[in-house]
């Protein structure tokens, strides 16, 4: 779908204009063993159940003793079934390498799901005006490239960060059904800088209580700080709900799926 060779370094410092984004292979690889030890894990089942899937681990309950409490049944629905909304700022601050790495990010986790039909990916971008938070769409499923590729051309404006993900948070909360998780991953490389419509005190503090009370409905909230101040990041979205990304493939693979994995058993 995307670009799989290390893209020309004048190529990632274009301010616009068509843009294939750069996959790397060892992230997808990380995020997808990842979630199949997630989905494998016994941690999620109840054993010595009457009925449900046969639980390997209890067959000789059956064959020793005659006993029938050989099954098991999941506790919470399976973290299989995801709707990942990546929410990637666009603000002017993101001009060059930033908003190169942020596609790159993007088009890395829609690779490493396109073949888990269970889970559903979606792109936006955001920047603000006026005290007003633009949203573009780039990317739903079973949609083409094409919007991914033309992200650049969207950067400029300022940072609403809290006023986007409440915007795309509600999309989210609208469209979560009983047996789905739902996952924002806001991609950003700093701290909000407009002060939105219907803000009240500091604006950080403003996407510290979106975030919280997109938790308490069904939602989390996971950040990647593009070369940006992580400790805010974490501030925002939780403490280890973040990692840093400046260009380092390897550490981004290691540290992101931490993260992830965690939410994944959290999630059950």
């Amino acid at each position: 779908m995307f670009g799989q060779s290390v893209v020309d370094r004048s190529q990632e410092v274009q301010r616009g204009g068509h843009r294939v984004p750069y996959v790397n292979g060892a992230t997808v690889a990380a995020i997808q063993t990842t979630f199949n030890r997630a989905r494998l894990s016994h941690q999620g089942w109840e054993a010595r159940q009457p009925q449900g899937r046969i639980d390997p681990r209890r067959v000789w309950r059956n064959t020793a003793r005659g006993d029938v409490d050989i099954f098991r049944e999941r506790r919470n629905p399976s973290p299989t079934k995801l709707d990942v909304h990546l929410m990637v700022d666009a603000s002017g601050s993101m001009y060059g390498p930033r908003s190169c790495r942020a596609q790159d990010m993007a088009a890395t986790l829609i690779e490493a799901f396109a073949r888990i039909s269970t889970v559903r990916v979606h792109v936006w971008q955001h920047n603000a005006s006026g005290g007003v938070a633009n949203i573009y769409r780039c990317y739903a499923p079973g949609s083409s490239a094409k919007g991914m590729n033309e992200m650049l051309n969207n950067i400029g404006g300022g940072n609403a960060d809290g006023f986007a993900l409440e915007a795309i948070g509600a999309k989210v909360v609208s469209d979560l059904r009983p047996d789905t998780l739902g996952l924002i991953i806001v991609i950003s490389d700093g701290l909000p800088s407009v002060n939105g419509v219907g803000a009240t005190g500091d604006i950080k503090d403003h996407s510290v209580l979106v975030t919280q009370n997109l938790k308490r409905k069904g939602v989390e909230v996971l950040g990647v700080a593009i070369a940006g101040d992580q400790r805010a990041h974490e501030y925002m979205y939780g403490a280890g709900h973040s990692v840093s990304f400046s260009g380092d493939w390897a550490a981004l693979s290691r540290e992101f799926a931490a993260i992830f994995g965690k939410f994944l058993r959290k999630g059950r």
